[in-house]
């Protein structure tokens, strides 16, 4: 089925779609070649002269989530995509912040991301402008724009020791300001471990003075935004007007955080992690947790985050197992409350990482306030996955099921 919505062609039929982009893919003077229906990776294989191109299609209705493009992007590191000179993705509702900031920061030379319209496909990330001056004024779907919003709350819990709610909450914070947030953090945990992590002199007995972080532009005509961290009496949101993004790094001991603050969150995370000894505790915590939150808030979605995550593939079967008996323990109590749910990995996680595990080092070598989002051959894990959990939570209800995703 074909609708024509304010200019613009706007399909729910995504073989209709793949052929719709096959045909424009034409007019640019590409022969393409339509294989097998599902072809794992990629929808559409064009060529022109050495050019030779894998190109994913997806006909969804809201913004392409993050995942997604992860997805594609490590499809195009693979031995089985070698063959391939680059890749497209095109949509017909546009990226969302989280996938352009991961693109611009990143500067994959493989890659090219557009937004297919009536006319031709605009191109949003063309990192050899190549083609984007055939279209720079081609607007972009009416309903794939960016909607301004009030501030947003989060809340970020401990579910048991050690599995990283400061971490979380302050790379989750830096992921927000790479996309162009000014971002709050209110440290309510007594051992104020935050607030220490931010200072310019971490050896400082000044428990009131100014932690923060100014997290540079990905983009040379963008300005950077700040992370300033707070305590709780120091918040007042009429002060901070051009603040849309307050994190809460939570005390574990939840009575301890104020009320005020807990019936204002939008959303509560709770990373865990999975391992034989504390999975089955971690779930009831969890719920317990998602309990407690839900007498003082009725509003919250509330996640669960795997952190610290081994992607390694010999550790499938056992991530597996783990995380069954997590989904089990989380789906019965959604049952009643379905404003909680586990975030599968597929979605949204935070793996394993050197550079998060030595995070705050600079408290003891004296190096200046930094977050784990330094490059590694021009990659960082740590950032594209709080950049994937950050999208998620600004659109998760956009989020398709498993098995659309890992197709």
């Amino acid at each position: 089925m074909i609708l024509l919505k304010m200019a613009h062609l706007e399909f729910e039929d995504s073989y209709e779609f793949e052929k719709h982009v096959a045909r424009q893919c034409e007019e640019l003077g590409y022969e393409v070649v339509m294989p097998p229906k599902n072809q794992p990776g990629y929808d559409i294989e064009i060529i022109k002269g050495k050019e030779r191109i894998a190109v994913q299609v997806k006909c969804y209705k809201a913004k392409s989530p993050i995942a997604v493009l992860n997805r594609f992007m490590d499809f195009l590191e693979l031995p089985i995509a070698a063959s391939f000179t680059s890749g497209w993705l095109i949509t017909q509702s546009g990226f969302g912040k989280p996938s352009m900031t991961l693109v611009e920061t990143e500067r994959p030379s493989n890659l090219m991301l557009g937004v297919s319209t009536g006319k031709t496909i605009n191109w949003k990330y063309d990192p050899e402008g190549k083609l984007s001056h055939n279209n720079e004024s081609d607007e972009e779907p009416s309903h794939a724009k960016e909607e301004d919003g009030g501030t947003k709350y989060f809340g970020v819990f401990t579910c048991k020791g050690g599995v990283g709610k400061t971490t979380v909450a302050a790379h989750l914070a830096g992921a927000f300001a790479l996309m162009g947030f000014d971002v709050i953090l209110l440290d309510l945990d007594p051992d104020k471990n935050l607030r220490k992590l931010f200072l310019e002199d971490p050896s400082s007995d000044d428990n009131e003075g100014p932690a923060s972080l100014y997290v540079p532009p990905h983009k040379r005509d963008k300005m950077g935004s700040t992370i300033t961290v707070l305590n709780a009496d120091q918040w007042n949101e009429r002060a901070y007007p051009e603040v849309k993004v307050v994190i809460c790094d939570c005390s574990p001991v939840l009575n301890q955080n104020p009320d005020h603050l807990v019936e204002k969150f939008d959303y509560c995370v709770l990373p865990t992690t999975l391992n034989p000894l504390g999975i089955a505790k971690g779930g009831d915590v969890i719920t317990r947790t998602f309990a407690h939150i839900r007498k003082k808030n009725k509003k919250a979605e509330m996640f669960a985050v795997v952190n610290s995550y081994n992607s390694a593939q010999s550790y499938e079967r056992q991530n597996s197992t783990l995380l069954s008996m997590l989904e089990k323990s989380i789906s019965q109590y959604s049952q009643t409350d379905p404003k909680c749910q586990l975030i599968h990995p597929s979605y949204a996680k935070i793996r394993q990482s050197k550079l998060l595990q030595y995070w705050g080092m600079h408290i003891i070598d004296g190096s200046p306030p930094a977050l784990a989002f330094r490059e590694v051959a021009g990659r960082n894990y740590p950032r594209t996955d709080f950049l994937q959990l950050a999208g998620f939570l600004q659109d998760h209800t956009s989020i398709m099921s498993i098995s659309e995703l890992k197709q």
